[in-house]
């Protein structure tokens, strides 16, 4: 029996919210409030975020955290980051080019409304 192509790809899909290539300071806590690691985020969404670290800062799948983080903001006269601060929890970590970084991937507690353009 042959399945369906575009059925199996729809099952793989698992993002709610179509994520950005955007590069937005972050600021990782743990739960008692202790700054865990400073990074930029390598793709944004409004479930979460995917950023970058040491590996010896990451915290361990499902850990909780806090996120601080700033998107950008821009009008035909300004420039400028709006702040948002949410929980969140770590459902991902992966290797980057090398041995010493990692891809962390954090959902947010609840969808962010961030209003983000490319």
């Amino acid at each position: 029996m042959q399945r369906d192509a575009g059925m199996s790809k729809r099952k793989l899909e698992r993002r709610q919210y179509k994520r950005l290539k955007l590069s937005c300071p972050f600021a990782v806590f743990n739960k008692a409030g202790e700054i865990l690691f400073e990074s930029k985020s390598l793709n944004i969404s409004d479930g979460g975020a995917l950023l970058s670290a040491s590996i010896k800062h990451i915290p361990p799948p499902h850990a909780g955290v806090k996120l601080n983080f700033s998107v950008p903001r821009s009008t035909p006269n300004s420039y400028m980051m709006e702040d948002f601060t949410c929980p969140g929890r770590v459902v991902r970590q992966q290797p980057l080019k090398d041995d010493y970084l990692a891809g962390v991937a954090f959902q947010f507690a609840r969808p962010m409304q961030l209003a983000l353009e490319v």
